[in-house]
């Protein structure tokens, strides 16, 4: 009998990576880690990345990117905000506004890109200097509030398990249900050979359209939960989940995967990763300044190291899946 000897397999960095942070903040936390309260909080305050991730994932898999993801999620962030504290819409009107504006807002991306050939990277770019400005209209200040029941809600947990896992699964499974439509399999074949997938007879600009409208509703799903972590309006503080949820899917080895599961799998793997190494550089500081009394350490110190952590998985995803692309060699 042969025995296969052991490979990386395509796709697998993002489950590695995060088992090693896991690993590694087990060591240092022990079993709190594991601990509801720890986990609560780890998802309720992390689910707007993984969404945004999952937004991201979405779009690349078209071949295209979002740079206007994180100005999106911020403008929902304001609108949820002002349609219920100002104009004093009922919660659920108010929010359903604003997941419409940053819906709107994706499919402008998508039409844009796939009528007017202009490529993602410029549109995008374009665009979230355009939303960042509305934002602002928006909620020039941050403030607001939203109602404490569903501030609790959010951040508590419902037969034992956190609100937000429960939230992430209710995004994820429709995601996986659309490995039984042909729109999953005509995104992939679009993302990978545009032209042979026009030869085939698929509808290049509608699926890319379809790509970022899908793209822009899971993002403003995020801008929402931000909105209940938060139980305020800040538009100023999505511009990061852009570049986080596209190192999130390079990290999850998503682009290298093989299957849908594994494109959503991996996505979310990414994801976590990047909110673990903020755990573990959080603990390190603590350590060093509870042992240490006397120093005083910048928080630009924690965000060099978390970066140069993020880095390395970067890089470990790419070489990987470099390697797996050229046949192990």
């Amino acid at each position: 009998m042969n025995i296969k000897p052991l490979t990386w397999t395509t796709g697998i960095s993002g489950y590695v990576l995060l088992a090693g942070a896991v690993v590694i903040n087990i060591i240092m936390q022990g079993s709190r880690f594991f601990s509801a309260p720890n986990l609560s909080s780890l998802f309720s305050s992390n689910l707007p990345l993984i969404l945004a991730a999952l937004a991201q994932m979405i779009v690349m898999l078209s071949g295209g990117i979002d740079i206007s993801l994180g100005n999106i999620i911020a403008l929902v962030n304001g609108i949820a905000i002002l349609t219920t504290n100002t104009f004093y819409f009922p919660v659920f009107a108010g929010w359903m506004i604003a997941l419409m504006a940053g819906t709107f807002a994706g499919l402008v991306n998508g039409l844009v890109i796939s009528y007017l050939r202009i490529p993602p990277l410029l549109v995008t770019f374009a665009m979230s200097t355009l939303i960042r400005g509305v934002a602002l209209i928006v909620l020039p200040k941050p403030g607001g509030t939203v109602p404490v029941g569903l501030y609790r809600t959010y951040a508590g947990r419902i037969l034992g398990i956190p609100t937000a896992v429960w939230l992430l699964v209710l995004v994820v499974l429709p995601l996986l249900l659309f490995a039984k439509f042909r729109f999953s399999r005509h995104l992939v074949a679009v993302g990978t050979n545009e032209r042979n997938a026009y030869i085939s007879g698929i509808n290049v600009n509608r699926v890319k359209v379809m790509s970022y409208v899908l793209g822009g509703f899971v993002a403003s799903l995020a801008g929402l939960c931000l909105t209940a972590f938060t139980a305020s309006g800040d538009v100023r503080i999505g511009e990061s989940f852009a570049l986080q949820s596209i190192a999130a899917v390079i990290i999850g080895g998503t682009l290298a995967g093989s299957g849908w599961r594994n494109y959503i799998g991996g996505t979310v793997c990414g994801a976590v990763f990047l909110a673990i190494v903020n755990n573990i550089v959080f603990f390190v500081f603590n350590a060093i300044a509870r042992n240490n009394p006397g120093i005083q350490i910048s928080t630009f110190y924690q965000q060099l190291l978390s970066n140069l952590i993020i880095i390395f998985g970067l890089a470990s995803a790419v070489l990987t899946n470099s390697k797996q692309n050229n046949g192990g060699k």
